[in-house]
């Protein structure tokens, strides 16, 4: 860990923002979250670990106490006057981080003390863990420095630093909601066809055409479900985006932010091999960016884009796992999923550009 912090620029870090202390930031900010997903694998390959100190624990939190020391640094290298507030000597964006070291400090400890007394726990527990919880608040208010930063700046383009930023915010989501992604247990894989006819509980509630649960059903619903959720957070990644800075981001945005979540969730799932179709629909959504201009002044564009790249992203999904494994699910559950998925983005582009009110005028 000393060699990472090392790397702290003195210079860089007492500048007042900048894009340079952006970078710094960035930087450390993929060594935390890898060391997150780096976690998450060794909890689906190891479920015996039965203690806080592991490995793998000490990559994320060695990660963590990197973006800690850049963030808090500002504050001992910078004289501040007499009664000037301590947000004052941060670069602006970074007073909610400096919140964020607190917030995950305290979840750190809790989560050691939680995991002596309680015990380590295994597969959707371990992400709805209140103490993981209280991590995942201040790890994103970490993680997410470098694009509140771009965001109060008058710059009209988005540079890279907010780009992997919103990335990061993104792999958050898709990391705390394993238990429903796409990645985390391809439903629509012909292995994942149930065998038995009944999904087996206690007591069936409500009782539906007087039969027990059926597997299908089960794993028809979990699939689609888990598609919707994730193309709810693909959609707000890119509306926020486009929200702020409209066509003006850099070429390859999209297959960035898109490539790297796949790659971080594909390592820790074994799902490598649905990682090219992640990338390719990435490329998709910068070309049609690039094509198209979307932005919060041309909602008709913005609204197809907003539509078209989850659609595009798990027609690509599905067609990868076709390739590979097959599919088992019917052509009306697989293409209802993917118009679905375009029908989540394409809602929630009316809340980033809604419809003018009559007797407001035109927003």
């Amino acid at each position: 860990m000393s060699a990472v912090v090392a790397e702290v620029d003195r210079p860089t870090v007492a500048a007042i923002g900048g894009v340079r202390y952006d970078w710094l930031v960035a930087a450390l900010c993929l060594v935390f979250q890898g060391g997150l997903y780096l976690d998450a694998w060794a909890h689906v390959h190891r479920p015996e670990l039965e203690s806080f100190f592991t490995p793998w624990h000490a990559v994320f939190y060695s990660g963590f106490f990197a973006v800690a020391t850049a963030t808090v640094a500002p504050l001992l290298l910078r004289r501040r006057a007499p009664g000037t507030a301590w947000s004052a000597a941060l670069p602006a964006g970074y007073d909610l981080s400096l919140i964020g070291v607190l917030v995950f400090f305290l979840g750190g400890v809790l989560d050691m003390l939680w995991h002596t007394l309680v015990g380590i726990e295994v597969d959707v527990e371990t992400l709805l863990s209140p103490t993981h919880l209280v991590l995942g608040i201040g790890g994103t208010l970490l993680l997410t420095g470098p694009l509140r930063a771009a965001w109060r700046r008058a710059d009209t383009a988005a540079p890279w630093p907010a780009i992997l930023s919103l990335g990061f915010l993104f792999s958050t989501l898709t990391f705390f909601t394993q238990y429903s992604h796409h990645f985390g247990r391809p439903w629509a894989a012909a292995g994942n066809r149930p065998t038995s006819q009944f999904f087996s509980v206690v007591a069936p509630d409500p009782l539906f055409r007087n039969a027990e649960i059926q597997s299908l059903y089960v794993a028809h619903a979990f699939g689609v479900t888990a598609i919707l959720l994730q193309a709810t957070f693909i959609a707000a990644i890119v509306l926020l985006a486009l929200r702020r800075w409209g066509p003006r981001l850099p070429t390859g945005s999209f297959t960035v932010i898109l490539g790297m979540n796949a790659l971080m969730l594909g390592a820790a799932r074994d799902q490598m091999l649905l990682v090219p179709g992640a990338i390719v629909a990435g490329i998709a959504a910068d070309v049609l960016v690039r094509a198209l201009s979307p932005s919060p002044t041309r909602p008709a564009a913005l609204r197809t884009v907003a539509f078209a790249i989850p659609a595009i992203y798990f027609a690509l999904y599905l067609a990868s796992l076709a390739l590979t494994r097959g599919v088992w699910w019917s052509v009306p559950l697989w293409s209802g999923a993917i118009i679905e998925a375009g029908a989540v983005g394409w809602l929630a582009s009316w809340l980033v550009v809604p419809p003018a009110i009559p007797g407001q005028g035109a927003r």
